[in-house]
């Protein structure tokens, strides 16, 4: 699986550390979400994002690229690595039959 990580989540983290991992920051700040989309429905990739916007596009969309939408308070990157060490794994599983899986702190919801 490869992913393409929005420009909301940090590119400096641990988990996104290895060449599986694209980033939006790469394209510069003002990259539109809807390219970001667009990109990552050409090429195949994962977008993992907070960013709400996308959870209403799939709702819409009968074509749309995969999405992890982390629906989780601003938390600094110490409890962002602990959620990932916590749920990662299952995220990944899920990922690979349904078109979204929405993360928040207590459930993963999968659309």
């Amino acid at each position: 699986m490869k992913f393409l990580v929005d420009a909301n989540l940090p590119r400096k983290f641990t988990w996104f550390n290895t060449a599986d991992f694209s980033f939006a920051h790469d394209w510069g700040d003002a990259f539109p979400d809807k390219a970001i989309w667009d990109y990552a429905l050409e090429n195949e990739l994962i977008i993992l994002t907070r960013d709400s916007d996308y959870f209403h596009w799939i709702i819409q969309a009968k074509v749309s690229p995969k999405i992890v939408y982390f629906k989780l308070q601003q938390q600094g990157r110490k409890e962002l690595e602990a959620y990932f060490a916590l749920h990662w794994k299952q995220i990944c599983k899920l990922i690979k039959t349904h078109r979204m899986v929405i993360a928040t702190i207590d459930t993963l919801d999968v659309f």
